[in-house]
């Protein structure tokens, strides 16, 4: 019996005593029981051995309980040796196969699947998500980064908050059998993915001058505000130079942050004079095409509606006048337009417009007028430098109700690049068919082919 008490104590005050050795008590309460002949003794020896065999195995269970609900241990910054007593101040056996991982990188962050590592992945996730705006595809992105799937892949919940879906991404596919989109996740319904915003409204801020276009201008239109510089030549007149200076800006938004496509409800502004000079007669000014107005847009990923007022009225050149004994049109229109837009897919673009003037001449002009038209357009790939030159195409077309609804046909080709704010600068060829784009003109045919170049804001 002295000899198992002993042996107790001196287990559980050693400091190299990984585990209480089940075979050396067993052996020495054998022989204690072996030396004492008596019955009472022999009683009295098992009974200690039982105790000390119970107690060994609580204090084993708690020096070995690595349930994964602890960070065991931590490492030193410098030398990497391990503190020596864990959280219950026992030595944890690193030889162990319940052990942690012996990497310090692994160390500083607890064994995989603790709460010491869940805390520490999801407080960082929480970091990256509050630097962007509540329900922006920066904020989407940043709660669906691969941290963040790692600790809650099965706790993904699909909320009609700011918060979005916090379900892992897959790309969707929509007509035809096409990606949709890098946000579009897998199970949405019809509804979802082709008529509701990504972002609810829940998600959205208001913001003044903000960045990027929600409804931009059709590409290859002539008349939509710009800067473009293109020469054409036309088989019975010669060289024409067509300029147009002017641009459309977003004022306010009440939607997302989103540079590329943004979402929910915006006001721009659009202003442009049309020019064309004469090529071959001394670059003279033929005549000015001046517009301004005020769109209203709403706008999802995949669908855009515009409406609003803009005005246009057009001008001969003073020496075009006079060289060419010409009388000026009277042409001056105040409209109210109606356009509407859808992407099948990011980079491809439908759209057809209606506007009707409430105030025209009626001598020179009618008050209604058709546009439609398509375009591939590569939108700004951040993975992709800036030098990086991408195809275009685009055609469209222009009717007036004045020549019972002909107009003008125009297709446009080449490369673009585009900036972080999605600006666009294109090179390219243009084949033009149809009566003038020109008010002052727009009576005459003509089939022009050339080339240009176009910078959208």
């Amino acid at each position: 019996m002295l000899i198992s008490v002993v042996s107790l104590r001196s287990f559980s005050l050693g400091t190299d005593v990984k585990r209480i050795r089940y075979k050396d008590v067993s052996d020495k309460m054998t022989d204690l029981c072996n030396k004492r002949r008596g019955v009472v003794a022999r009683l009295a020896s098992f009974g200690v051995c039982l105790v000390a065999l119970c107690l060994g195995d609580a204090m084993n269970a708690r020096a070995q309980n690595y349930d994964g609900g602890e960070e065991l241990y931590s490492t030193d910054a410098y030398d990497g040796q391990y503190a020596e007593e864990d959280a219950y101040g026992a030595i944890p056996d690193f030889n162990s196969p319940h052990s942690l991982y012996s990497r310090r990188e692994e160390a500083n962050y607890g064994y995989v699947g603790s709460m010491a590592r869940l805390d520490e992945s999801d407080a960082a996730q929480r970091y990256q998500a509050s630097r962007y705006a509540l329900g922006s595809d920066e904020y989407l992105d940043a709660t669906s980064s691969d941290l963040f799937s790692q600790n809650l892949v099965d706790y993904g919940y699909d909320a009609n908050s700011g918060n979005g879906k916090r379900a892992k991404k897959v790309r969707s596919t929509g007509l035809f059998g096409m990606p949709v989109e890098n946000d579009a996740r897998d199970g949405d319904t019809f509804y979802e993915r082709w008529v509701e915003p990504d972002v609810p409204s829940e998600g959205w801020t208001k913001q003044v001058l903000p960045v990027g276009l929600m409804y931009p201008s059709y590409l290859a239109s002539r008349k939509d505000p710009r800067l473009q510089s293109i020469i054409t030549y036309e088989r019975d007149y010669g060289t024409l130079w067509d300029i147009t200076l002017g641009g459309r800006a977003p004022i306010f938004r009440y939607g997302t942050s989103d540079v590329v496509q943004p979402e929910g409800w915006e006001i721009e502004l659009e202003g442009a004079a049309l020019l064309r000079l004469d090529w071959e007669r001394k670059r003279q000014l033929a005549g000015t095409d001046y517009r301004a107005g005020l769109p209203i847009v709403y706008g999802t990923k995949r669908w855009q509606f515009k409406t609003g007022y803009y005005h246009v009225s057009s001008h001969l050149g003073d020496n075009y006048l006079l060289d060419h004994f010409r009388t000026r049109k009277h042409y001056v229109r105040d409209s109210i337009l109606f356009g509407i837009a859808f992407k099948p897919v990011r980079d491809v673009r439908l759209y057809a417009e209606l506007d009707y003037a409430f105030h025209y001449d009626r001598k020179n002009t009618d008050p209604i007028e058709l546009q439609f038209g398509f375009e591939y357009s590569p939108q700004f790939d951040p993975h992709s430098s800036n030098w990086s030159a991408r195809p275009f195409l685009a055609s469209h077309g222009h009717l007036y109700q004045e020549r019972k609804y002909g107009g003008y046909w125009t297709t446009q080709t080449g490369v673009q690049w585009r900036s972080p704010t999605n600006s666009v600068l294109r090179l390219g060829a243009e084949f033009f068919m149809g009566g003038d784009e020109l008010y002052q003109f727009h009576t005459k045919y003509q089939r022009k082919i050339g080339g240009g170049i176009w910078y959208d804001f």
